[in-house]
């Protein structure tokens, strides 16, 4: 069967002047990240328009998926566009701003990989773990994620690491099974045997200085992120302080409570928060309870020379932030993903 060529355009990046192909049916993003260009994105569906750039000269098409609200109709027309969510026609000049960064780069790959377990961790988190078969390995940083193609789908769903890099191992990934959720519920009806594609590493949210105390924050499946970064801050030697504050409905919600146990049993300069919003009336709990905002309120008092790192829904991003912007931390300090 003879292969179709596959249309190739040329696009100039400026100010810098680099030049990068990008294929027929390949984003903008991709093709940059694919080419070694390190600039901001973040959930790459044409959401958060953080991947925000000017189209120059030539023909694109943005796709469907953005909304007025991530790219308004007078950014369109002054040629605006999502990199994430823009089709080449024909050659670009697009205007972006590419990132200075001390973080290391991790190139992407495609890659299949074998599911070797999948576990039930509450009553709608699982734990799936899988090996990489093509290529049989593929660097990444602690706090970035995969992309898996998801069948009957066009587009991908992204799922964090939730164990740090090591050469040949397996890699671990923490899934929410959402109703109706095709993305989560095909990846939660995995079968030890299944193969499943998709392509990484993406995602910045990588650890930068270990030398200052640390504040770790992650609601439901928002922990496999930060469980890849402390996994990986202590797997080296840290003296610095570190606070885990975990958020979770009821106690049913709650998972890996003994490994993090353990590493405050190990570390004692570790310390593991876990609050529940909703109790049920049957739980057991002398723990924290209320929002996982209000708990690190009332925990500390001063984060102004501290980072943090944080992992899950957009409410609790949000009313976490806000907590650590009032006790002092400054925005350039914080790092964080929505789920």
């Amino acid at each position: 069967m003879t292969k179709t060529a596959v249309e190739t355009y040329e696009i100039t990046l400026e100010p810098s002047g680099k030049v990068i192909t990008v294929k027929e049916g390949q984003t903008i993003l991709d093709a940059a990240i694919r080419n070694g260009v390190q600039v901001a994105y973040g959930c790459r569906h044409g959401s958060c328009a953080a991947c925000k750039c000017q189209v120059l000269e030539g023909d694109y098409e943005v796709m469907d998926r953005v909304s007025e609200y991530s790219l308004m109709s007078f950014e369109r027309e002054e040629g605006f566009t999502l990199m994430c969510s823009t089709l080449v026609e024909s050659d670009l000049v697009i205007e972006v701003e590419e990132e200075e960064s001390d973080l290391p780069f991790f190139a992407v790959s495609d890659f299949e990989a074998e599911v070797v377990e999948n576990v039930a961790c509450t009553h709608d988190i699982h734990m799936i773990k899988l090996k990489l078969q093509e290529p049989q390995n593929i660097e990444y940083a602690s706090g970035q994620f995969f992309e898996f193609e998801i069948p009957s789908l066009d587009d991908t769903r992204a799922y964090s690491l939730a164990n740090k890099y090591e050469e040949g191992s397996m890699i671990e990934f923490h899934v929410k099974r959402v109703p109706e959720g095709k993305g989560s519920n095909y990846m939660c009806d995995l079968q030890v045997g299944d193969t499943v594609t998709g392509s990484g590493p993406y995602g910045s949210m990588q650890l930068r200085s270990k030398d200052k105390d640390l504040i770790f924050i992650a609601g439901g499946s928002g922990m496999a992120p930060i469980k890849s970064l402390l996994e990986e801050l202590f797997s080296q030697s840290f003296e610095k302080e570190a606070w885990f504050f975990y958020g979770a409905r009821s106690k049913k919600d709650l998972y890996l409570t003994e490994e993090w146990e353990e590493l405050v049993r190990q570390h004692p300069n570790f310390h593991f928060v876990p609050a529940l919003s909703q109790p049920a009336p049957s739980d057991v709990w002398d723990g924290e309870t209320g929002f996982i905002a209000d708990v690190i309120s009332r925990t500390l008092d001063d984060t102004s020379n501290m980072d943090a790192y944080l992992c899950g829904p957009p409410i609790m991003i949000e009313t976490a932030c806000d907590a650590l912007s009032k006790s002092g931390m400054k925005g350039t300090n914080i790092a964080y993903d929505e789920f």
